[in-house]
Formats: C-alpha cells, sequence, structure tokens
C-alpha cells in the first residue's frame, strides 16, 4: 500500500466505523497529503510516515489527547526525525505501532497491508 492509498483507508475505515461523526475528515486529508510530496505520496509505507498520517487522525479528528511518553521515551530511533518524535510516541503509547525491539521503534521499516490495516483498526 502506498502512503496516498493509506490516507484513503484511513478515511474509508474511519468513516464506516464512525458514520455521522465525519466533520473534520475534510481537515485532515488535507493535513495528512500535506505531510508528503508528490513522489512520497507514491512510496510504501514506512512506520514513521503510519505514525504521522494516524497521530493526525487521532489530533484532528478523534480529538484525543496526547498521552504521557512511558514506553516511547526508552526509544532510541525516536529523534532520528524529529518532525515525527510526538507522532511515533503516540502510536507506542496507544498500542497502535509496535516497536522493531523493545529500545528501537524502526523508523524506517516498512509496513505491510495486513499490519497498516491492524494498525488503523486499533486507533478507530
Amino acid at each position: 500500500m502506498s502512503v496516498e492509498e493509506f490516507i484513503d483507508y484511513v478515511i474509508d475505515e474511519y468513516v464506516a466505523v464512525h458514520p455521522g461523526e465525519n466533520d473534520d475528515i475534510g481537515h485532515f486529508w488535507k493535513e495528512a497529503m500535506g505531510l508528503f510530496s508528490e513522489a512520497m505520496l507514491k512510496m510504501p509505507v514506512s512506520k514513521k510516515n503510519a505514525s504521522r498520517i494516524l497521530y493526525a487522525l487521532s489530533k484532528d479528528v478523534m480529538h484525543q489527547r496526547a498521552l504521557d511518553w512511558r514506553r516511547a521515551k526508552k526509544l532510541r530511533d525516536i529523534y532520528e526525525c524529529r518532525v515525527c518524535a510526538e507522532a511515533i510516541a503516540q502510536m507506542v503509547e496507544r498500542g497502535a505501532i509496535t516497536c522493531a525491539r523493545e529500545d528501537i521503534f524502526g523508523i524506517n521499516d516498512l509496513m505491510t497491508d495486513e499490519e497498516l490495516q491492524t494498525a488503523v483498526k486499533k486507533m478507530i
């Protein structure tokens, strides 16, 4: 699944599970699409990009408050992408995306379609 396909998948799944609660979906779509260049939208989804997309959903559509960093504090690679750190931490804390190891998130690891679908199900 490409980044663009994942964004569309997230929207479709959210709308299916939460009919009538879609007022902020347009804003989410604009924000999520704006995170990536045209070339990046066609690329496979890495764990850091899945985190950024799902974090945007959690704050812009679901209006979830940020959780304190507990498990995420131990991740040695979390700051390899400074703009992704909060998104990664929130997805780890919510249990949506699993770490490669106890102390490594694996920010550039590619996610399978099944892993992406599981992450979405955990979030919505």
